[in-house]
C-alpha cells in the first residue's frame, strides 16, 4: 500500500504557486536553511581541495583523481543509504550524518596546522567526506518528499537545490577569498563552523516522517527489493544509466576548472571563487524558473534537449580563452547541470511506488558515483591533449548521447 501524500494545516491554495506552498512548510523552510549552508560548506571543500591538490602536485590528473575520490562513495554507498533512510528516522540519520562531516573537516584543519598532512592522508579524508555528503544529499532528497508531497516535489527539490547553489556562491567567493588570504588549514576551520551551522537548521526540522511498510523490514531486504524494481522497471533503470553517462561527459569537467582558472586565464585562488560562484549564478537562475514553474509536463522531453545545450556549452567552453567568454560558458554549463539535477532526482521520484523513495534517491546517488571514471578520463585527455580537447570531446559525445536519446528513449519522452 502506498503512503498517502503528506498533509499540512494551513497549506495555501492549491491554486498557489508551488514554490510559495512549499515555502509556507516551516519544516521544510528549516530544510532550506540547511541547504544554504551545505552549500558553502560544498562547494568551498571543492575549492579548497582542488586548489590544495594542484598546487601540491602540479597535475590536472590529480585533480581529477582528487575530485573523483570524493563522488566515489555514491556508487558504493548510495543505494545502501537509501535502504537505511527507508528503514529509520531521516532527521536523525541527517543529523548523525552533518556531526560525521564536521568532525572530519575539523581534523581535516587540525593535521593541516599541525603540517601532519601529506596528499595520501588528504585523499583518504576527501573519501570520507564523499562518503558523508551521499548521506546528507539521500537524505535531503527523500526528506523534501516527506515534507512537500507529491505533487510539489519538482517545485521543492528545484528550491533545495536553489539553496544550495545561494549557499555555493557565497562559499566559492568566501572560501576562495579565506584561502588566498590565509591557508588551507583556516579555509577548513570556516568550513567547519559552517557545518556545525548546518547542524543547528537541521534540528530545527520537527517532521518524522518515515514509512511504515519499509520500518517493519531489514535494510537487506530492503535491498533485495529495490533489485528487483531496477530489473523491472525500465525506465528507473534508464534513467540510472542516463544520470551516469551526463555525470561521466559532463558534471565531470568541474575538475578542470582550477586548471580553467591558472592555466587559461592565468588567475588565482580568488579567481577560481569567481569562476565557481558565476557558474553558481547560472544554475541557481535555471532552478528559479523550475521552482517557480512547478508540475511540468513532459518532464523527460524537457530533461533530453536539456543534456544537448548541456553538450553545446561544454564545447563553447573548450574553445573560450578570454574571461567573458569563459564566464558566459560556464553560466550555460551550470543552468543546465542545476536543470539536469532536479529533473533527473524528480523523474527517479516518480517513477517508484512510495516505499523505496529512499533506494530511488539511493539509486541517483549511484548514478552520480560513475562520476569518478570521468574524472579520471577527463584529467588525463586534459593532461595528455590540453583543456581545450578534454571539454571539446566530453561536450560533443553528451550531444550525442542526448540526441540519441531522443531517438530512441520514446518512454522517457513521454514522463
Amino acid at each position: 500500500m502506498q503512503e498517502p501524500e503528506p498533509t499540512i494545516q494551513g497549506r495555501m491554495s492549491t491554486h498557489s504557486v508551488g514554490a510559495v506552498r512549499t515555502l509556507s512548510i516551516p519544516d521544510f523552510r528549516a530544510l532550506s536553511a540547511s541547504a544554504i549552508v551545505g552549500g558553502i560548506t560544498f562547494l568551498g571543500e571543492m575549492v579548497v581541495l582542488g586548489w590544495l591538490v594542484l598546487e601540491l602536485t602540479d597535475s590536472t590528473l590529480m585533480v581529477g583523481l582528487a575530485i573523483g575520490l570524493r563522488q566515489a562513495p555514491s556508487l558504493i554507498f548510495g543505494i545502501p543509504f537509501g535502504a537505511v533512510a527507508d528503514r529509520f528516522d531521516r532527521k536523525l540519520l541527517l543529523v548523525a550524518t552533518v556531526i560525521a562531516l564536521t568532525v572530519t573537516t575539523l581534523a581535516t584543519a587540525a593535521l593541516l596546522q599541525l603540517d601532519w598532512l601529506d596528499l595520501w592522508v588528504l585523499l583518504l579524508l576527501n573519501l570520507l567526506l564523499g562518503t558523508w555528503w551521499t548521506g546528507v544529499r539521500t537524505l535531503r532528497q527523500s526528506m523534501t518528499y516527506d515534507i512537500v508531497g507529491a505533487r510539489d516535489m519538482v517545485s521543492g527539490l528545484s528550491i533545495n537545490i536553489l539553496a544550495q547553489r545561494l549557499g555555493g556562491i557565497a562559499g566559492a567567493v568566501g572560501i576562495g577569498a579565506v584561502l588566498d588570504a590565509t591557508d588551507p588549514a583556516t579555509a577548513y576551520g570556516v568550513i567547519t563552523i559552517a557545518h556545525a551551522a548546518t547542524l543547528l537548521f537541521v534540528l530545527f526540522i520537527k517532521s518524522r516522517k518515515r514509512l511504515v511498510t519499509s520500518a517493519s523490514e531489514s535494510v537487506l531486504n530492503n535491498l533485495k527489493e529495490f533489485a528487483v524494481e531496477v530489473r523491472t522497471n525500465p525506465s528507473l533503470a534508464l534513467l540510472v544509466l542516463l544520470t551516469g553517462g551526463i555525470e561521466i561527459l559532463g558534471f565531470s569537467t568541474m575538475a578542470l576548472m582550477p586548471s580553467i582558472a591558472r592555466d587559461v586565464l592565468g588567475l588565482g585562488a580568488d579567481g577560481l571563487g569567481l569562476i565557481q560562484s558565476v557558474g553558481a549564478v547560472g544554475g541557481m537562475g535555471a532552478v528559479v524558473v523550475l521552482a517557480l514553474a512547478g508540475e511540468i509536463r513532459r518532464r523527460g522531453l524537457v530533461f533530453l534537449v536539456t543534456l544537448v545545450v548541456f553538450g553545446a556549452g561544454l564545447v563553447w567552453l573548450g574553445q573560450s580563452s578570454s574571461l567573458l567568454m569563459v564566464l558566459a560558458a560556464i553560466v550555460v554549463v551550470n543552468a543546465t547541470m542545476a536543470i539536469t539535477d532536479v529533473l533527473s532526482q524528480g523523474l527517479m521520484q516518480s517513477v517508484v511506488p512510495n516505499e523505496q523513495r529512499g533506494r530511488a534517491a539511493g539509486a541517483w546517488q549511484v548514478a552520480v558515483g560513475f562520476g569518478p571514471f570521468g574524472n579520471l578520463q577527463t584529467g588525463y585527455i586534459a593532461g595528455f591533449a590540453g583543456l581545450s580537447v578534454a571539454l571539446t570531446l566530453n561536450g560533443g559525445l553528451l550531444f550525442g548521447l542526448a540526441g540519441l536519446s531522443l531517438i530512441f528513449a520514446k518512454g522517457l519522452r513521454k514522463l
